[in-house]
């Protein structure tokens, strides 16, 4: 039994609470009010979904609101215990979605762990599944009248029967199945079984088993070979060769570098560049001492030409003052002032004229002698550059040709090293050889097999390995192949067997879920005649009569020869015999607890509108509890509790109660 339901922002409420008791529950209001809506809670409330309606339907369309909440309350009609569902609903990235979920039983929280096994806990403790109740438990608006006309499967389902349909499907499929494979029968399947299959995998079991001899063979043979050869020393010991004649060729390319080096300056030796290169230092170092020696006469030299050059211009002063006292006639002399002779003064005069002509005689030779001095200094200069540049030159000789000869004795050191280790590890391998022959490398390949060649055999050894294990795989899976293929022909003849077993249960399943459904109408036909002629004291039927294969309703009026569909009467009488015939199958489902009714009077006329209400009133001898919708606003004097529902000036759904 519903007890009590919450709402929050679900289709049109805000806030709702109403509560629902024994007996005719009314939910009575205008057009568009929210009755409707307030039974889609109670379906939400109990399985998380509600037929024919998308989760974002039942959130409210007030701009603000982000989810909904739905709580409920009700009474299990299994054990009596109280049980409390929680949901809510939740705006996520655009979509509406099932969020949070809780079961509380007795006060108790259930460990829930989906909303499908909250949906089957709540089945369980309800009495009847989401189907049932949908279809039975639950009238919708418009749809009262389908059990008139219903889907087969619906009502095999709420029967039970279906479980025997689906078994008698399932025995025809597990008999098609057992007398065919693949596609093909079980006989033609057995024939290539044993002349095909198995004489080819056997075949073909020979031909790997020979495969796996001889790669093993081979294996062992390589392992011996890498036995015999595989040293840790071998890998360093060609190593070690191929370095000793890298620098062997070093060397030899050193050497060539040297005899190409003297003979491209036409020399035997670098000794002659050596003596030569001394002989050019000694010159230079006299061409230096020479040109000092020049350049200090050089500088004597324009010392004594100065020195000349003063005492002529003195000695010119002086005859030009002497020359002047002629002229005037005085013979007192301007330096000191005495008086001289006339003719004393011609010979002075004589004097210094001749001296000046001795010493500008003797400048000249001077002068002479310094252009002379200068030349040479030039020369002596232009020497000093030539000998040093070819001293630089035969310097870079010499260097050049000792950092070959330092090359080469490095590398004649490397050699020599080398040497000896490859010859201590010969020794050490027992073989004989010359350390120092120019075919070291090819006559020990003949001895000792190169790592590359035993990297070889190795590589080879692991492609046998692989290709052996590929082989044995293949044995492994012809040899399953083989037992599956023998074990299937001693299973044929059993599957023939079944499928005729299959075959024969299947017609006796047949054969007894159409008596069980036929026996099952006729309960149901007879008890819905009961029902309506409790509900009503008027006899209008002789017998309401339910298609076995089609489940259609057919009713035998009273005065009539022959039964008529019951879709053909009157809109009273239709919802009167669906009533009925809907009670019927509670009882027969042993579900008396609750009825769901969406506007049942929908599509009756006003003058068997109050007979039909008054009808309804009396569903609570048939029903614990009975929840009906109607707009009509008749049979409120037979409610136990009426709901009024209202929409207020905004448009929200607000619930007033009468209890």
């Amino acid at each position: 039994m519903i007890e009590e339901v919450r709402l929050k922002n679900f289709e049109g409420y805000e806030n709702a609470e109403v509560s629902f008791t024994e007996g005719l529950n009314l939910i009575t209001g205008r057009n568009s009010a929210g009755k409707t809506s307030l039974l889609d809670s109670i379906v939400y409330g109990l399985f998380g979904t509600v037929p024919g309606i998308e989760n974002k339907l039942l959130l409210s369309r007030r701009p603000t609101v982000r989810d909904a909440e739905v709580y409920l309350r009700f009474r299990s009609p299994k054990n009596d215990s109280r049980v409390e569902i929680y949901r809510r609903l939740e705006i996520k990235h655009g979509r509406v979605y099932s969020v949070d979920a809780r079961l509380l039983v007795d006060g108790k929280e259930a460990q829930v762990e989906s909303l499908e096994d909250l949906r089957r806990k709540v089945s369980s403790l309800l009495g009847v599944g989401y189907r049932s109740f949908n279809w039975i438990v639950y009238s919708k608006q418009g749809r009262i009248l389908e059990i008139l006309e219903p889907k087969k499967e619906e009502m095999d389902t709420v029967l039970g029967i279906s479980l025997l349909q689906e078994l008698s499907e399932q025995l025809d499929q597990a008999r098609k199945k057992l007398s065919r494979i693949n596609g093909v029968d079980v006989e033609t399947e057995y024939r290539n079984l044993v002349m095909y299959i198995i004489p080819s995998d056997e075949e073909r079991l020979r031909e790997v088993e020979e495969d796996i001899q001889t790669i093993s063979k081979e294996i062992e043979e390589i392992k011996r070979e890498l036995t015999s050869i595989e040293s840790p020393a071998t890998p360093i010991l060609f190593q070690k060769i191929r370095e000793l004649e890298k620098q062997r060729s070093r060397l030899l390319e050193v050497k060539n570098t040297k005899r190409d080096f003297l003979s491209r300056y036409a020399i035997e030796k670098i000794d002659s560049i050596v003596n030569e290169e001394a002989k050019v230092r000694d010159r230079l170092r006299k061409l230096i001492d020479e040109i000092h020696e020049l350049e200090e006469r050089l500088n004597e030299k324009i010392v004594e030409n100065a020195s000349i050059s003063s005492k002529i211009k003195s000695l010119r002063q002086h005859l030009e003052q002497h020359q002047q006292l002629v002229k005037e006639g005085r013979g007192v002399c301007p330096t000191c002032g005495q008086t001289i002779n006339i003719l004393t003064l011609f010979e002075i005069i004589s004097r210094e004229e001749d001296e000046i002509a001795n010493l500008e005689k003797l400048l000249h030779q001077s002068e002479e002698e310094l252009s002379l001095l200068k030349k040479k200094l030039e020369e002596k200069k232009k020497d000093e550059g030539e000998s040093r540049e070819r001293r630089e030159r035969l310097n870079a000789l010499i260097e050049t040709f000792r950092e070959l000869e330092d090359r080469e004795k490095n590398i004649t050191r490397l050699v020599s090293i080398l040497e000896a280790e490859v010859n201590s590890m010969l020794r050490s391998l027992n073989v004989s050889l010359d350390v120092k022959d120019p075919q070291l490398i090819e006559k020990i390949s003949y001895l000792i097999p190169p790592p590359e060649m035993i990297q070889a055999k190795k590589n080879k050894l692991d492609e046998l390995n692989s290709k052996l294990s590929n082989k044995i795989k293949t044995r492994e899976d012809i040899l399953k192949k083989l037992e599956m293929e023998k074990l299937r022909l001693n299973e044929l003849e059993k599957r023939a067997r079944a499928a005729s077993i299959a075959s024969a249960l299947r017609d006796r399943i047949q054969e007894v879920l159409e008596k069980k459904r036929e026996s099952i109408l006729k309960i149901l036909a007879s008890r819905a005649l009961d029902i309506l002629n409790s509900m009503t004291d008027q006899r209008f039927y002789h017998s309401i009569i339910i298609d076995p294969q089609t489940y259609c309703v057919n009713v035998h009026p009273i005065g009539l020869d022959e039964p008529i569909p019951a879709t053909r009467i009157g809109g009273g009488h239709q919802t009167l015999i669906s009533l009925a015939l809907r009670l019927s199958v509670l009882y027969f489902i042993n579900f008396r607890h609750l009825m769901i009714l969406d506007e049942p009077t929908y599509g009756v006329d006003q003058e068997n509108l109050q007979l039909l209400l008054n009808h309804l009133s009396s569903l609570g001898r048939y029903m614990k509890q009975t929840i009906i919708v109607t707009h009509h606003g008749y049979g409120l004097e037979e409610a136990d509790n009426i709901i009024t529902v209202y929409k207020d000036s905004s448009g929200v759904s607000r619930i007033k109660q009468e209890l």
